[in-house]
């Protein structure tokens, strides 16, 4: 058995304090990778990607090359999923209401503009617009008694 002085055994003993700074540091290390993947991943999500032509279906994918990629102004994906979701709302209505909650709410008339171009009265807008919006409210409301 070798021979081992008593001030190397204490270099090689276990620090608590030593291992409880590596574990901390490690910690935040662990942490700020989880944070940063998710920041890239979400700006990988809403990047624009600049290409050196137009993308066709006819267009042969290796003669595109990428230039650069910037920031959306815009989430394209969000915005795809409120139209899908205003379309099938819209579904719900009459073709008159359809017509009016389009021109007064999504293109933003007044109900006067609204009349004149479909060609009715701006009372029956109004109501016409009332009306549907309550069918919307009690299609998409929450029911408080279901704990939804």
């Amino acid at each position: 058995m070798p021979d081992v002085s008593s001030g190397e055994l204490e270099a090689n003993a276990f620090d608590p304090e030593e291992a409880r700074a590596i574990a901390w540091f490690l910690t935040g290390l662990r942490r700020e990778a989880i944070r940063l993947t998710k920041k890239y991943r979400r700006l990988d999500e809403h990047e624009l990607l600049l290409l050196n032509g137009p993308a066709t279906q006819d267009t042969d994918s290796d003669k595109l090359t990428m230039l650069d990629a910037i920031p959306a102004l815009v989430d394209v994906p969000g915005e795809a999923e409120d139209m899908v979701f205003i379309q099938e709302a819209l579904l719900l209505l009459t073709p008159q209401e359809q017509r009016v909650v389009q021109a007064t709410i999504l293109d933003g008339f007044t109900e006067r503009e609204a009349a004149k171009e479909l060609g009715i009265s701006q009372p029956v807008v109004h109501r016409t617009k009332e009306r549907a919006l309550k069918k919307l409210r009690k299609r998409f409301a929450l029911d408080k008694s279901a704990g939804k």
